[in-house]
């Protein structure tokens, strides 16, 4: 669910038509911030015989199960169906009603952090357990990465995972407050970037074992990590050591090296520090491979969606290696020589990855990364 649309198939088809999904935001006054743009949803379908739901980001997730469940079967015992979800915000905008002049306090209840998460596990009729990550916009990776350690633990047999984020004036003053939004296009990497815009999304997968769930697949998690700098409330390390850390990592577990990396998929928010941290970070990580390797960001398409964003690029990369095809970077044309990377600028490249790096940084420290296996299929 993105502000391309309510599937996949729109998500992936904005993506490679180069599609621009920021605009000006309707739901909630603007006019009082620097910046009142971002990746919002503008419509939301009314799911089926479903009564009040609670808060936008449990609507968001719903929505996203309805494609979910249109694709895949959930074939399990409740008990040994397991929720893991990344997000960086919850249910906060219920807060905001309940704390308003006129709010009811029972808006409160679906401002719990996992809220959603739990609207979710009903939905699903799963009665594993419920888990919701806080890992700040690490989170989607940190909760794919959970939801394969419960697999291998064997402490479930089906493991609903990925991330969401809905917009919000709480979120959209905090980011303003901080001038990490920019005026102008987000343009990840490049030499006149000059900040990043929000966006709101929810993405989910669906995981099991190897071979134990027959039909179509859109790959494989090979390995993941998580590591904390805790250098910075806001900023990242300055020398980018958790996520180099998590990186490495990743690409350990996965028993891969640089020299089997085909794709990265990049953080790239289009803030100053932090792609040019993240650049130096891929660098030192592939090592001369960083040349030749296709680089993108998706944040200018759909907008920075927080707890969304590592789940969504992890679809993406995954669909890269079916299609055939990596998407461009949107708002990328003049690289910065300090984030020398092969970028993906122009058009789409005519590639199919097999395995991917996709690497994320959160607030306070969080950094995740994961490393993915597409399959033709």
């Amino acid at each position: 669910m993105t502000p391309f649309g309510a599937d996949l198939d729109a998500f992936w088809s904005g993506l490679v038509t180069g599609s621009d999904g920021i605009s000006a935001i309707e739901r909630f006054p603007v006019d009082d911030l620097r910046v009142g743009r971002g990746g919002e949803i503008k419509k939301l379908r009314p799911l089926p015989g479903a009564r009040r739901v609670g808060c936008r980001a449990s609507q968001l997730l719903l929505a996203a199960a309805e494609d979910l469940l249109a694709r895949s079967a959930v074939s399990a015992e409740p008990e040994r169906i397991a929720v893991v979800l990344g997000t960086a915000l919850g249910g906060v905008e219920e807060l905001e009603r309940a704390l308003a002049p006129g709010g009811r306090p029972r808006h409160a209840v679906d401002a719990l952090y996992d809220s959603p998460a739990h609207a979710l596990a009903r939905r699903l009729g799963a009665r594993g357990p419920v888990m919701t990550v806080g890992a700040a916009c690490a989170a989607g990776a940190t909760a794919i990465g959970t939801g394969a350690d419960l697999l291998r633990a064997d402490v479930v047999d089906v493991v609903i995972a990925g991330g969401y984020d809905a917009l919000c004036r709480f979120v959209m003053r905090g980011f303003d407050a901080l001038r990490s939004l920019t005026r102008e296009r987000v343009r990840p990497f490049d030499k006149r970037r000059s900040g990043l815009l929000l966006g709101e999304a929810a993405a989910l997968v669906l995981m099991t074992r190897e071979g134990a769930t027959p039909g179509p697949r859109l790959g494989r998690l090979l390995g993941h990590a998580s590591a904390s700098d805790g250098s910075h409330i806001a900023a990242p390390d300055a020398n980018g050591r958790g996520l180099e850390l998590a990186a490495r990592t990743a690409l350990d577990e996965a028993g891969v090296t640089a020299a089997d990396v085909d794709f990265v998929s990049a953080h790239g928010t289009g803030t100053l520090v932090n792609d040019r941290i993240e650049a130096d970070v891929l660098r030192r990580v592939l090592g001369r491979r960083a040349s030749e390797i296709p680089v993108n960001s998706i944040k200018a398409s759909v907008g920075h969606t927080m707890g969304a964003a590592a789940a969504l690029e992890a679809v993406m990369c995954l669909m890269a290696g079916r299609e055939g095809v990596v998407p461009k970077t949107l708002g990328l044309e003049e690289p910065d020589p300090a984030c020398e990377l092969d970028h993906v600028i122009g058009s789409p490249r005519a590639a199919r990855p097999r395995i991917s790096l996709s690497t994320s940084l959160g607030f306070g420290g969080c950094n995740a990364a994961l490393v993915l296996e597409a399959v033709d299929q």
